[in-house]
Parts: structure tokens; sequence; C-alpha cells
């Protein structure tokens, strides 16, 4: 295993190809700082990057996984500005940051599971959402708690969560603020699969492992890219960007290892090429 600690507030490592990324204010319960933000993206967008990276985890160190916002940094926003201004602590220049704030993760060419390990507040809410997986330890809770706050749906939480797990799912989670378990959480579909709460970090790895290792790192990226795609075409349009990309699989080597794997019976040799 590899590890990288250039971070203050979060911990970075890469072993057989998992990257895991692990938010890092236990104290806190990893409630979000603009310089946990800052590291984030950095650690994830190098490990989209990374050629020895395949697939990338993200969880909470300790009990939590993300309490949101650091009550601190909101309680700033509520003092009084001058007329004219933005926001109550926003530059002008806030829009145009606020429009892709968090969405660049679904352009991150390799599969990214949330590994959601405790309470999931707030902005730690809307983190999950753009991962493409999200496990979760049966300590797992999720509560999109801004309506609390006297805030609205915030960084494109109200196009997300109903695409996941419906409208009126949706609508129930953000009218109410309230904490959804991680039993609730699975059956309407935010989560996929709850792994056992002892060694929950363990499971999750290997959970993340089997991706790396079994599949080819060039289809798990042209089929985020078709499947984030497809949310804005219709059918037609969706069958004909698969056409053309079968096409392009089938000149790979990676489609050539895919057969020869099968047939000689054993485990694949993918080059991501």
């Amino acid at each position: 295993m590899t590890t990288n600690s250039p971070f203050r507030e979060i911990l970075y490592s890469v072993q057989d190809q998992v990257a895991t990324v692990t938010l890092n204010r236990p104290d806190k319960l990893n409630a979000w700082t603009a310089v946990m933000e800052d590291e984030f993206e950095r650690a994830l967008q190098g490990a989209g990057a990374d050629p020895n990276v395949r697939v990338i985890l993200v969880t909470g160190a300790g009990r939590g996984f993300c309490a949101g916002a650091d009550m601190s940094l909101l309680g700033k926003l509520t003092k009084q500005q001058p007329a004219g201004a933005v926001a109550p602590g926003f530059p002008s220049s806030a829009r145009e940051q606020y429009l892709t704030r968090y969405s660049w993760i679904l352009d991150i060419p390799k599969p990214v599971i949330a590994a959601v390990n405790g309470p999931a507040v707030g902005l730690g809410c809307v983190i999950p959402l753009y991962c493409d997986i999200r496990i979760a330890s049966p300590q797992a809770q999720f509560c999109p708690i801004f309506a609390k706050r006297g805030l609205i749906a915030e960084f494109g939480i109200a196009w997300m969560l109903p695409h996941l797990v419906g409208l009126g799912n949706a609508l129930d989670m953000l009218f109410t603020a309230r904490m959804v378990d991680a039993e609730e959480a699975c059956r309407m579909g935010l989560v996929s699969e709850l792994l056992p709460e002892e060694d929950f970090p363990a499971h999750a790895w290997d959970f993340a492992r089997k991706i790396a290792s079994t599949v080819s790192p060039r289809s798990t990226a042209v089929i985020k890219r078709q499947a984030y795609a497809s949310l804005r075409q219709n059918l037609q349009e969706s069958i004909a960007q698969g056409f053309d990309e079968m096409l392009e699989s089938l000149r790979c080597e990676d489609f050539q290892e895919g057969v020869a794997h099968f047939v000689e019976k054993r485990a694949p040799r993918f080059t991501g090429r």
C-alpha cells in the first residue's frame, strides 16, 4: 500500500489500484471546511489521473461520514452585509463557482464509491449523491437538513436526489429534513448495499477492490460517460452512442483480454487499453 499525506484534513492511500480518500476531522464528525473541500478535489482529481488507480473509495474517519458544513463557518454567513452584496459572505464570482461545485465528480473517468459509515448530513448528504455507487454501514444516516437551517435544496440535490430515489421520496427527505437510516436508504435505492458494521472499512475496500481487479477500467470509464450522458439523451440517442462505443471497444486490447481470460479460465489482466 502506498500512502500520500500532503493533506491536513483528509487521508489518502492507494492499495491494489483502489484509492481511498478519507475525510479526517473525526472529532467534528468530519464537518466540511474550505481546506477539506480543496484537498478533497485535489485528491479525487489526482486519483482520476493516476494510471495506478482504477477505483476511488470515499469514506469518513471515526463514527461519521460528514456532518455537513462546519457550523462555525455557517455562523459567519448570518452576519449582516452591506446592501447590494450577492449574499452574506459570498464573492461576486460565487454563482459561476456554484454551477460546477461537486458535479465535477461525475466527470472523473473512474468509479467513485461512497462508503457511508455514519451520519451524512447537509453537504455531507450531497457528496455521496455525486458518487457513482453508495454502500453503507448499518450506522449510516442521511439527512438533507437544509430546510431546518432556512436554506433550500443546494448544490444540485433537487435534481440528483429524485433521479436516485424518485420524486416522492426525495421531497419527503427534503421537506422533513429528517434522518433516514441505512435500511430505509437501501429500500428507496439511495444505497445499493449494506455491509457489516464490524470491520466496515475493510468490507468497503474489498467491494471496491473487486471492481478494480475483475473488470476493464476502459469499460468502466466509457460506461460511466454513457450513463451520465444518457440523462440528457432520448432512447435513440443513447442507442446510437452505445453503437459507436461498441465498435471502438471491439478494437481494444481489453476486449481481447476479456475473451481470452474467459476461454483460458484465469483471472483477467486488463490494461485499460
